[in-house]
């Protein structure tokens, strides 16, 4: 069964900026909402990396303006994925986040299959969406 990592950081910066410093090409997801800034990553391995970033980089009350979600059959694989994100884009991931996010989010342990299945076609639907 898929398990999701999800954590918060605060990073004034442009997310777009940070991304391109990950070996893996991130793809711009289109928000429908229009004031998020979103990147995913689908790995064979499996994993799916999506890290998002509030265009006006407000602050939640907990302190994050930028969330990353990891989406493996293993909580070592997104611990992982994690700290090689941190290590090649400079924002870390240190910040709790709520639980209700907690429970949103699981909707990647769904999602992960699909991409399995498809990987291509599911990757160019992100960029439509």
């Amino acid at each position: 069964m898929p398990q999701t990592l999800i954590k918060g950081a605060r990073f004034d910066s442009p997310l777009e900026e940070a991304v391109k410093g990950f070996t893996e090409p991130l793809v711009h997801i289109q928000s429908g909402l229009g004031n998020v800034t979103k990147y995913a990553v689908f790995n064979k391995k499996p994993y799916l990396l999506v890290v998002s970033q509030q265009i006006d980089k407000l602050l939640s009350h907990q302190g994050y303006n930028v969330l990353l979600t990891v989406t493996s059959y293993s909580e070592q694989v997104n611990n992982g994925v994690k700290i090689r994100f941190e290590n090649e884009t400079g924002i870390i991931f240190n910040i709790e986040v709520s639980e209700s996010l907690k429970e949103k989010s699981e909707i990647f342990n769904f999602v992960l299959p699909i991409f399995e299945k498809n990987p291509v076609g599911t990757m160019e639907v992100f960029k439509e969406v």
